[in-house]
């Protein structure tokens, strides 16, 4: 009887652990998004920002949500002398596992495009394109919170929120490090 059991319980645990993995999902890997974001682009130039504790702590204030790395690459899109636009990939999490998320920024700050590069979850708690496109034209500016500027997402408030700090950080890091010039 005993052994029955923990055999059952093996497969149970293997079976959880296969049904998790196979809803793993990565939609565009990281040179594909970028072609995809910039085809006018003639090169994509790639750009590490180290921040300092001030930058960070900044960062912080301003998008009401934790940093919690000082190195960003921060990928600039030209065409000549002319700056097409920037990408930041931002892999943060969720309940358990993470998402990737790549943020196309105009040069004037503002978020041209928002693209779910990888999604570890299960389907049913990604946010869905149109409510990912409220984001477009927001800045560092925006408040976007969750409820208020942004609608919650039924059956996926830890994805809506966790996105929504997301991108208000990552336009955080995009307005400090311009401002500090980091950024050409």
């Amino acid at each position: 009887m005993a052994k029955k059991y923990i055999i059952f319980i093996l497969l149970t645990v293997l079976t959880l652990g296969f049904v998790s993995y196979a809803e793993a999902k990565v939609f565009m890997k990281r040179d594909e998004a970028l072609k995809t974001a910039f085809p006018e682009a003639v090169e994509i130039e790639k750009n590490e920002i180290f921040l300092s504790s001030d930058q960070s702590k900044s960062i912080e204030s301003m998008s009401r949500a934790k940093n919690e790395s000082k190195l960003y690459i921060v990928y600039e899109a030209k065409n000549g002398d002319k700056t097409l636009g920037y990408a930041i990939i931002d892999t943060h999490s969720l309940r358990t596992k993470t998402e990737t998320v790549m943020f196309v920024i105009n040069p004037d700050g503002s978020l041209r495009q928002t693209e779910v590069l990888a999604f570890f979850e299960p389907p049913d708690y990604q946010a869905g394109g149109n409510w990912i496109e409220l984001f477009e034209g927001k800045t560092s500016e925006d408040s976007l919170k969750v409820g208020k500027d942004i609608p919650n997402i039924t059956g996926a408030t830890i994805t809506a929120n966790s996105l929504s700090q997301a991108t208000r950080r990552v336009l955080a890091v995009f307005k400090v490090a311009s401002d500090d010039g980091q950024l050409k």
